[in-house]
């Protein structure tokens, strides 16, 4: 039987994604004849070499597209059967059409509240009530209003359960493997034991955010060193997120890692994806993700001096754009 690649985003969006995909396009190879991987939109060239190239179809999920991601697509088209993107972030705008014109590959791209959502609405697969809650669910994450109780506390218990080791891929492909199965995701020890860490770490990281914010223009900036971008990894958009909730303020977390500063930014308006735009182009760095929480990667730089660089393009960028009324994502 043909092999397929199915590669998507390792946060709670993507991975609901992945289980809608296999349970309705895929099961027929679930899971000897399908090879899965979990990524992050910055490194998703990298990562998506592992999924192999001997396939008749290969499926990005919920992955923004960089020039760099673009790049490898369009080399991998020469190498498998078909290719199919299904994402909803916003930067991937200015690459989707030129992908779109190749043959062999099926993009679908719009705005939409989660990438689950994106499916539903265009692929309209006949879902049953298990996986109409996990779209909700998906669209929490995302930063949307719950529709019930339960798909609020899956929502949070999922991204908390992920964020206590954003690097362990068999933890997700075992969500993925639940799902699957129907199983009830509430009752889930291995989740809720992940999502009771995670959620004290993300209350002291809460803490040392409210201590040392400096506003700016109206927006909480804060800064992490190198060892604490490492202890709160996973929990930084999340964090970011429930600190702009919390102060009802737009927020941007500058974080070093290994060679680079990243810069976080989550905004009430389409302000997070401007802000991120401008910081990339003075810089020559990457930007991506959503009008209303979006990330930057810059060159590595001390953390004074980017915070001062942060400061300047917050100050530049207006709060509002006439016309722009956007949902709030996660």
């Amino acid at each position: 039987m043909p092999r397929s690649g199915v590669v998507c985003h390792g946060d709670c969006d993507g991975i609901i994604s992945a289980f809608i995909y296999i349970k309705h396009y895929l099961m027929d190879s679930w899971p000897r004849n399908v090879s899965m991987v979990f990524t992050q939109p910055w490194r998703a060239q990298i990562d998506a070499r592992k999924v192999g190239e001997n396939l008749s179809e290969v499926v990005f999920l919920d992955l923004a597209v960089s020039e760099e991601f673009a790049r490898y697509i369009k080399q991998l088209s020469g190498k498998v059967g078909r290719i199919t993107i299904i994402d909803h972030h916003m930067s991937s705008d200015e690459h989707i059409r030129d992908l779109s014109s190749l043959p062999n590959i099926k993009v679908v791209w719009r705005k939409s509240s989660s990438c689950p959502r994106l499916m539903r609405e265009v692929l309209k697969p006949h879902m049953n009530p298990y996986e109409e809650f996990l779209v909700d669910v998906a669209d929490v994450c995302e930063g949307g209003e719950a529709r019930s109780e339960d798909a609020a506390k899956v929502a949070d218990l999922i991204k908390l359960s992920i964020a206590r080791n954003p690097g362990d891929l068999n933890y997700m492909k075992h969500l993925v493997e639940a799902m699957l199965e129907g199983k009830d995701l509430l009752s889930d020890p291995e989740l809720l034991s992940r999502a009771k860490i995670a959620k004290f770490l993300l209350w002291r990281l809460l803490k040392i955010m409210s201590e040392r914010s400096l506003e700016v223009a109206a927006t909480k900036i804060v800064a992490l060193d190198l060892s604490e971008s490492r202890i709160y990894a996973g929990l930084l958009g999340i964090a970011a997120t429930e600190f702009a909730r919390m102060s009802r303020k737009d927020v941007v977390l500058i974080r070093r890692e290994e060679g680079k500063v990243v810069v976080t930014v989550r905004t009430l308006n389409d302000r997070a994806y401007r802000i991120c735009r401008e910081l990339a182009a003075r810089l020559k760095g990457r930007f991506g993700g959503h009008a209303e929480a979006a990330s930057a990667t810059l060159p590595d730089m001390g953390l004074g001096e980017a915070m001062k660089l942060v400061s300047e393009v917050v100050k530049s960028v207006p709060r509002e754009v006439r016309g722009s009324r956007v949902r709030r994502t996660q």
